[in-house]
């Protein structure tokens, strides 16, 4: 009633002694560590990314300039107002560069 249900052969692995095969580089690696070559440094993962950095250099800069100018500019005013407009311009830009840095650059 049923049909014979053969099993397809295991993939036959390619033989090292097979001249037209190209080594891997596991394989070359392996050779170079039986005549005495060292294993290359792990390479050491910084502690902040690349994309973080830039975000609070620039942050930080333009939270600088924002305090400057806005003191220069109102230094009649009450400090408490120059306070709150710095610290809502500070605000706006830090979430204006969060969402360039980490919602829009992190499509590419």
């Amino acid at each position: 009633m049923f049909g014979k249900f053969t099993r397809p052969p295991p993939p036959k692995a390619a033989r090292p002694a097979d001249p037209d095969r190209i080594p891997s580089n596991a394989e070359l690696l392996h050779e170079l560590r039986l005549h005495g070559a060292k294993p290359p440094p792990r390479k050491e993962l910084p502690a902040v990314s690349r994309r973080t950095r830039d975000f609070l250099l620039l942050a930080g800069i333009g939270s600088a300039l924002i305090v400057i100018v806005l003191s220069k500019a109102m230094s009649g005013s009450d400090a408490a107002v120059v306070a709150r407009l710095a610290f809502t311009g500070i605000a706006l830009l830090c979430g204006l560069l969060g969402f360039i840095f980490y919602g829009v650059m992190s499509r590419y």
